[in-house]
């Protein structure tokens, strides 16, 4: 898919009369959206190539709000939530609750909302105000560095460093599509735990993105559940997972490691000195599962990678 079709296939998911307007933005600058960020009573905005964008009512995109710019009514910010749920905004709940929507095509919306609370329990959302809808980007042979750096003589665990919209899912899917796709030095078994929906975008029971014939999806299970049951019924050589965040996911890593299986996974954290001074990052490398730290630029270089270290040896 090119990369103004993967924007197309985002924009399908929004309301009517925003659809509309997005349609029209110049193809140059779709190929480049990272992001669409719809706010009630602001301008339509985008991001591209790390630029702030806003879209008039034409379609036309400037660094600031033009005398036209299109304004987001309540009307729009309510069809547009509908519409990203598929009109059925009870069955994603749970997402909800979270903060969070897995679109189809892989895209992913974060949604700011007020919250229903209770015992300290966020237990559904309401009157929503901002919607941030990631457009899914393929970037066929992003993770070639990696691959030769940490692969090249087997299956290693790999953990990903990068702070938000760096690129880290889109490296996820490129390993997992060229593991499976005999890349770098056979064919090897991968499973893709995909809680969110946004490695794998599966739909109705078909993978949209490209993994390969060797990868097998679990798609919307929980994270910690998901290692589980790749390592008990799928014999994988390779599991490829987003971002590692709880106890239970570090134990469910762990697990992993210990049964022979290597985790390729990722981690937010700005820098190398950053992720060293969060708690979880020590947890993890504790587990002894990963041999190699793979650093990213950052949001200007989407999947690019700055630096691959060894992990130290007294943490494997």
């Amino acid at each position: 898919m090119k990369e103004d079709e993967r924007y197309l296939s985002a924009v399908a998911t929004l309301g009517e009369r925003v659809r509309r307007v997005l349609s029209r933005v110049p193809a140059q600058i779709a190929a480049e959206v990272t992001e669409i960020r719809l706010r009630a009573g602001k301008p339509l905005g985008l991001m591209a190539s790390s630029r702030v964008l806003f879209v008039d009512e034409n379609g036309g995109v400037s660094d600031r709000p033009a005398l036209n710019a299109f304004l987001m009514t309540k009307a729009d910010m309510q069809d547009s939530f509908v519409t990203l749920c598929g009109w059925a905004v009870h069955s994603h709940q749970r997402e909800l609750c979270d903060g969070y929507l897995s679109v189809r095509g892989g895209h992913r919306a974060g949604i700011a909302a007020t919250a229903v609370a209770e015992e300290g329990r966020v237990t559904a959302v309401r009157d929503i105000t901002s919607i941030n809808l990631r457009v899914a980007r393929e970037i066929f042979g992003a993770a070639d560095p990696l691959l030769r750096s940490c692969f090249w003589d087997g299956p290693c665990g790999v953990l990903i460093v990068g702070p938000p919209a760096s690129g880290k899912t889109t490296l996820l899917r490129d390993t997992a599509r060229q593991l499976s796709s005999g890349s770098p030095g056979g064919y090897v078994k991968v499973c893709v735990v995909d809680e969110s929906g946004e490695i794998g975008a599966a739909s109705g029971g078909v993978v949209q993105s490209e993994l390969g014939p060797c990868c097998d999806l679990l798609s919307g299970y929980p994270k910690a559940r998901g290692l589980q049951i790749a390592v008990r019924y799928l014999s994988p050589q390779v599991i490829v997972c987003d971002e590692i965040c709880t106890d239970g996911e570090v134990e469910a890593v762990a697990a992993a490691a210990n049964s022979g299986v290597a985790v390729v996974t990722s981690l937010h954290a700005a820098d190398y000195k950053e992720f060293l001074r969060k708690p979880q990052a020590g947890r993890l490398l504790e587990t002894g599962a990963f041999r190699k730290l793979v650093l990213l630029e950052g949001a200007g270089s989407p999947s690019k990678i700055r630096e691959i270290r060894e992990v130290p040896a007294q943490c494997c």
